[in-house]
């Protein structure tokens, strides 16, 4: 009998333990959504800039073209990681990099986490 109990008991702990896990994965599931529609509306917007001022002639402000900038860098961040993650062995250069703490330089800045404070 208290055999049996020890079963349903440890049961129940897996059960909530996969249930936490679930909730983890879609907490992070919804965020990486953010993450894309963030670096949607961001690249977006840099190719209406360039388009405004290849074909218009619009001049580009120092704002505007360090915005064009940093979404340059986050498109060719997502496509490395692309890269990264077919090659074989390419979630250890992930896991190496965050324990590294090189996140920075290879993750788009739509995806990164925010830091407290801000």
């Amino acid at each position: 009998m208290e055999n049996t109990s020890t079963e349903a008991h440890k049961e129940n702990l897996l059960e909530r333990e996969a249930e936490k896990l679930y909730e983890k994965y879609k907490e992070d599931f919804k965020n990486f959504l953010k993450g894309l529609e963030t670096e949607e509306h961001g690249t977006k917007q840099a190719f209406l800039l360039l388009h405004a001022h290849a074909f218009e002639g619009k001049e580009l402000t120092h704002d505007e073209k360090i915005e064009i900038e940093n979404q340059l860098k986050d498109l060719l961040k997502t496509t490395g990681l692309v890269g990264i993650a077919v090659m074989p062995g390419g979630t250890l250069i992930f896991i190496l990099a965050k324990f590294l703490k090189f996140n920075k330089y290879i993750i788009p800045s739509a995806f990164m986490e925010p830091k407290a404070g801000e």
